[in-house]
């Protein structure tokens, strides 16, 4: 008779390892780093040199601006190569969540109505009606994707966490770059509201600096989706 005891504890066994970090993987990882952070830096030297003709590099369009958009189209196709086809559906809103912030990266929220898909102004406004429904569908299955994404994710991330799994930091990391670049947009315009003033260069010094850090937001997210399901696919598919 075949020894089911000794197979469970193989199961187990694999079952148990499918979340740590291996030490091969940690060097990927930082290879993958390593390269999408010298992306960022090539293509804001680029831009410097070629197209900026002395603009802002945290211009409207400019090379911070396109780089992020693309890093998160990069993150959606990391998101089909790594995870596997019968997790797609359950898991769908993370690759919504990336295209909706590559969209924001390129201003598309604003593109076509008056104000941003995201402001109040729109829907208390003149603008069609047409406008304010087409708007407000995309509104409400953004706010669907981030309600998945608290519901099914932070649960799955703080549980990573307490496992010392490498993705769940880089998840957090992610989350935390996003609020605190949030905090970054308009500084001086903020502080001012409160009869605090700061000057151009720290202004100034702030706005970039929120650039910078929307740039590494996907990053860290695609080596999110590298440390959690590079190399266990198989495993993955069958769970």
């Amino acid at each position: 008779m075949p020894d089911h005891s000794q197979e469970m504890s193989k199961n187990d066994q694999v079952g148990s390892n499918v979340g740590k970090a291996h030490p091969e993987r940690e060097v990927s990882l930082a290879a993958y780093a390593a390269v999408l952070i010298l992306v960022i830096a090539i293509s804001v030297i680029i831009d410097a040199l070629f197209f900026a003709n002395g603009a802002s590099l945290k211009r409207e369009g400019g090379g911070l601006e396109m780089i992020s958009a693309v890093l998160y189209i990069n993150g959606v196709i990391v998101f089909f190569k790594v995870v596997p086809s019968v997790r797609w559906l359950s898991l769908w809103q993370i690759p919504a969540l990336l295209v909706f912030f590559a969209l924001r990266e390129l201003d598309f929220d604003k593109a076509f109505t008056s104000s941003g898909v995201l402001s109040s102004n729109l829907y208390r406004g003149d603008s069609a009606l047409t406008t304010k429904l087409i708007a407000g569908s995309v509104l409400v299955l953004f706010l669907v994707v981030v309600f998945r994404i608290i519901r099914k994710g932070a649960p799955a991330v703080f549980r990573s966490v307490r496992n010392r799994e490498t993705w769940g930091v880089l998840a957090i990391g992610a989350v935390a770059v996003t609020v605190a670049t949030k905090q970054l947009d308009g500084l001086g315009r903020k502080l001012g509201e409160i009869g605090i003033e700061v000057s151009q260069g720290v202004d100034f010094a702030a706005s970039m600096l929120e650039e910078v850090g929307e740039a590494f937001i996907p990053v860290l997210i695609i080596l999110a989706l590298l440390a959690c399901w590079k190399g266990r696919s198989n495993v993955g598919s069958q769970g």
